[in-house]
Protein backbone atom coordinates (compact mmCIF):
# COMPACT_ATOMS: atom_id res chain seq x y z
CA UNK A 1 0.00 0.00 0.00
CA UNK A 2 2.35 2.74 -1.15
CA UNK A 3 1.75 6.35 -0.25
CA UNK A 4 3.08 9.67 -1.50
CA UNK A 5 3.47 12.38 1.09
CA UNK A 6 3.63 16.15 1.03
CA UNK A 7 3.70 16.78 -2.72
CA UNK A 8 3.00 20.28 -3.94
CA UNK A 9 1.02 20.96 -7.10
CA UNK A 10 0.58 23.65 -9.71
CA UNK A 11 -2.76 23.81 -11.47
CA UNK A 12 -2.78 24.34 -15.23
CA UNK A 13 -5.40 24.80 -17.94
CA UNK A 14 -6.47 21.41 -19.32
CA UNK A 15 -5.88 20.19 -22.88
CA UNK A 16 -8.82 19.83 -25.25
CA UNK A 17 -9.35 16.14 -24.40
CA UNK A 18 -8.30 13.99 -21.46
CA UNK A 19 -8.20 10.29 -20.66
CA UNK A 20 -9.92 9.23 -17.44
CA UNK A 21 -7.53 6.38 -16.51
CA UNK A 22 -5.18 8.03 -13.98
CA UNK A 23 -6.46 10.36 -11.28
CA UNK A 24 -6.69 14.03 -12.22
CA UNK A 25 -7.24 16.76 -9.62
CA UNK A 26 -9.06 19.95 -10.56
CA UNK A 27 -9.52 23.32 -8.90
CA UNK A 28 -12.79 25.05 -9.79
CA UNK A 29 -13.56 28.74 -10.11
CA UNK A 30 -16.89 30.45 -10.60
CA UNK A 31 -19.24 28.86 -13.14
CA UNK A 32 -22.91 28.85 -14.05
CA UNK A 33 -23.50 25.47 -15.73
CA UNK A 34 -26.25 24.20 -13.41
CA UNK A 35 -29.36 22.14 -14.01
CA UNK A 36 -32.73 23.55 -12.98
CA UNK A 37 -32.75 21.24 -9.94
CA UNK A 38 -29.26 22.42 -8.95
CA UNK A 39 -30.35 26.05 -9.17
CA UNK A 40 -33.25 25.29 -6.84
CA UNK A 41 -30.88 23.48 -4.46
CA UNK A 42 -28.43 26.41 -4.52
CA UNK A 43 -31.20 28.86 -3.66
CA UNK A 44 -31.98 26.90 -0.48
CA UNK A 45 -28.55 27.56 1.05
CA UNK A 46 -28.71 30.14 3.82
CA UNK A 47 -24.92 30.29 4.14
CA UNK A 48 -23.43 32.26 1.25
CA UNK A 49 -20.04 30.53 1.39
CA UNK A 50 -21.68 27.09 1.33
CA UNK A 51 -23.88 28.12 -1.59
CA UNK A 52 -20.92 29.46 -3.57
CA UNK A 53 -18.99 26.23 -2.93
CA UNK A 54 -21.95 24.14 -4.11
CA UNK A 55 -22.35 26.21 -7.29
CA UNK A 56 -18.63 26.16 -8.07
CA UNK A 57 -18.46 22.41 -7.41
CA UNK A 58 -21.44 21.35 -9.48
CA UNK A 59 -20.66 23.73 -12.33
CA UNK A 60 -16.99 22.72 -12.30
CA UNK A 61 -17.84 19.02 -12.32
CA UNK A 62 -20.00 19.53 -15.39
CA UNK A 63 -17.41 21.62 -17.22
CA UNK A 64 -14.53 19.26 -16.47
CA UNK A 65 -16.50 16.10 -17.27
CA UNK A 66 -17.52 17.60 -20.60
CA UNK A 67 -13.84 17.54 -21.59
CA UNK A 68 -13.58 13.83 -20.74
CA UNK A 69 -16.87 12.71 -22.27
CA UNK A 70 -17.51 15.03 -25.20
CA UNK A 71 -20.99 15.76 -23.79
CA UNK A 72 -22.19 19.28 -23.17
CA UNK A 73 -22.06 20.23 -19.47
CA UNK A 74 -25.84 20.20 -19.08
CA UNK A 75 -26.16 16.86 -20.90
CA UNK A 76 -24.41 15.13 -18.00
CA UNK A 77 -26.87 13.52 -15.59
CA UNK A 78 -25.80 13.74 -11.95
CA UNK A 79 -27.56 11.72 -9.28
CA UNK A 80 -26.84 11.24 -5.58
CA UNK A 81 -26.51 7.93 -3.76
CA UNK A 82 -28.46 7.15 -0.58
CA UNK A 83 -25.41 8.22 1.42
CA UNK A 84 -25.10 11.53 -0.44
CA UNK A 85 -22.27 10.77 -2.89
CA UNK A 86 -22.91 12.27 -6.37
CA UNK A 87 -22.30 10.22 -9.51
CA UNK A 88 -22.94 10.33 -13.27
CA UNK A 89 -25.86 8.37 -14.71
CA UNK A 90 -24.69 8.65 -18.31
CA UNK A 91 -20.87 8.66 -18.15
CA UNK A 92 -18.35 6.00 -17.11
CA UNK A 93 -16.36 8.45 -15.05
CA UNK A 94 -15.89 8.67 -11.28
CA UNK A 95 -15.45 11.91 -9.39
CA UNK A 96 -15.43 13.33 -5.89
CA UNK A 97 -15.44 16.94 -4.74
CA UNK A 98 -14.25 18.79 -1.64
CA UNK A 99 -14.13 22.40 -0.50
CA UNK A 100 -12.65 24.40 2.37
CA UNK A 101 -12.11 28.09 2.94
CA UNK A 102 -13.41 29.07 -0.49
CA UNK A 103 -11.23 26.55 -2.36
CA UNK A 104 -13.13 23.91 -4.37
CA UNK A 105 -11.36 20.86 -5.82
CA UNK A 106 -12.40 17.56 -7.37
CA UNK A 107 -10.75 14.29 -8.35
CA UNK A 108 -11.68 12.44 -11.56
CA UNK A 109 -10.77 8.89 -12.53
CA UNK A 110 -11.91 5.77 -14.32
CA UNK A 111 -12.02 4.09 -10.88
CA UNK A 112 -13.77 5.11 -7.62
CA UNK A 113 -11.93 7.94 -5.91
CA UNK A 114 -12.22 10.14 -2.83
CA UNK A 115 -10.71 13.56 -2.09
CA UNK A 116 -10.61 15.93 0.84
CA UNK A 117 -8.98 19.32 1.46
CA UNK A 118 -8.72 21.50 4.55
CA UNK A 119 -7.35 24.99 5.13
CA UNK A 120 -5.01 25.16 8.16
CA UNK A 121 -5.95 27.52 10.97
CA UNK A 122 -9.65 26.70 11.01
CA UNK A 123 -9.56 23.90 13.62
CA UNK A 124 -8.28 25.15 16.96
CA UNK A 125 -9.53 22.21 19.04
CA UNK A 126 -7.75 19.53 17.00
CA UNK A 127 -6.14 17.85 20.06
CA UNK A 128 -9.57 17.15 21.54
CA UNK A 129 -10.94 15.91 18.19
CA UNK A 130 -7.95 13.61 17.78
CA UNK A 131 -8.42 12.17 21.28
CA UNK A 132 -12.15 11.57 20.70
CA UNK A 133 -12.16 10.19 17.18
CA UNK A 134 -8.69 8.87 16.33
CA UNK A 135 -7.07 5.64 17.43
CA UNK A 136 -4.73 6.37 20.40
CA UNK A 137 -1.68 5.60 18.22
CA UNK A 138 -2.89 8.16 15.67
CA UNK A 139 -3.72 10.77 18.31
CA UNK A 140 -0.18 10.50 19.66
CA UNK A 141 1.16 11.51 16.25
CA UNK A 142 -0.82 14.78 16.28
CA UNK A 143 1.79 17.05 17.81
CA UNK A 144 0.56 19.98 15.71
CA UNK A 145 -2.27 21.01 13.41
CA UNK A 146 -0.39 19.90 10.28
CA UNK A 147 -0.02 16.38 11.67
CA UNK A 148 -3.72 16.36 12.53
CA UNK A 149 -4.80 17.58 9.09
CA UNK A 150 -2.62 15.02 7.31
CA UNK A 151 -4.53 12.30 9.16
CA UNK A 152 -7.94 13.98 8.92
CA UNK A 153 -7.84 14.62 5.18
CA UNK A 154 -6.62 11.09 4.47
CA UNK A 155 -9.34 9.59 6.66
CA UNK A 156 -12.09 11.70 5.13
CA UNK A 157 -10.85 10.96 1.59
CA UNK A 158 -11.07 7.25 2.45
CA UNK A 159 -14.64 7.59 3.75
CA UNK A 160 -15.67 9.65 0.71
CA UNK A 161 -14.11 6.98 -1.51
CA UNK A 162 -16.40 4.43 0.16
CA UNK A 163 -19.36 6.78 -0.30
CA UNK A 164 -20.15 7.11 3.40
CA UNK A 165 -18.52 10.40 4.35
CA UNK A 166 -18.07 11.12 8.05
CA UNK A 167 -21.23 9.16 8.85
CA UNK A 168 -19.18 6.04 8.09
CA UNK A 169 -17.12 6.62 11.23
CA UNK A 170 -13.81 8.48 11.15
CA UNK A 171 -12.30 6.00 13.62
CA UNK A 172 -12.91 3.12 11.19
CA UNK A 173 -10.56 4.64 8.62
CA UNK A 174 -7.13 3.67 9.94
CA UNK A 175 -3.69 4.85 8.85
CA UNK A 176 -0.36 3.45 9.93
CA UNK A 177 2.84 5.41 10.49
CA UNK A 178 3.68 5.21 6.78
CA UNK A 179 0.35 6.75 5.82
CA UNK A 180 -1.06 3.52 4.39
CA UNK A 181 -4.79 3.06 4.82
CA UNK A 182 -7.26 0.33 5.69
CA UNK A 183 -11.03 0.73 5.52
CA UNK A 184 -13.44 -2.10 6.18
CA UNK A 185 -10.61 -4.61 5.81
CA UNK A 186 -9.65 -3.21 2.39
CA UNK A 187 -6.32 -1.61 1.54
CA UNK A 188 -6.46 2.01 0.44
CA UNK A 189 -3.81 3.89 -1.56
CA UNK A 190 -3.38 7.51 -0.49
CA UNK A 191 -1.64 10.48 -2.09
CA UNK A 192 -1.22 13.68 -0.11
CA UNK A 193 -0.82 17.11 -1.68
CA UNK A 194 -0.64 20.84 -0.96
CA UNK A 195 -2.64 23.25 -3.11
CA UNK A 196 -1.82 26.81 -2.12
CA UNK A 197 -2.76 27.11 1.54
CA UNK A 198 -4.78 23.86 1.47
CA UNK A 199 -3.67 20.44 2.61
CA UNK A 200 -5.36 17.53 0.84
CA UNK A 201 -5.46 13.82 0.19
CA UNK A 202 -6.72 11.56 -2.61
CA UNK A 203 -7.72 7.94 -1.94
CA UNK A 204 -8.48 4.90 -4.10
CA UNK A 205 -8.88 1.17 -3.52
CA UNK A 206 -6.35 0.52 -6.30
CA UNK A 207 -2.82 1.80 -6.87
CA UNK A 208 -2.85 5.11 -8.76
CA UNK A 209 -0.87 8.16 -9.73
CA UNK A 210 -2.10 11.74 -9.92
CA UNK A 211 -1.25 12.59 -13.52
CA UNK A 212 -2.65 16.10 -13.85
CA UNK A 213 -3.50 19.23 -11.89
CA UNK A 214 -6.02 21.31 -13.82
CA UNK A 215 -8.16 24.36 -13.22
CA UNK A 216 -11.27 25.66 -14.91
Amino acid sequence: MPTESGSGCEFESPPARLQSGPVHVWRFGVGDELSDAERVAAARFLNVAARDAFVAGRSGIRRAAAIYTGLAPLELEISTSSTGKPFFNNAELYFNVSHSGGVVVAAFSGLPVGIDIEVPGRCRNFPEIARRFFHPDEAERCSGEEDFLELWTAKEAMLKLAGTGLSGGIAGARLDVDGRGVLGGRSVWIKRFHAGTCMGAVASFEAFEVKGWFQI
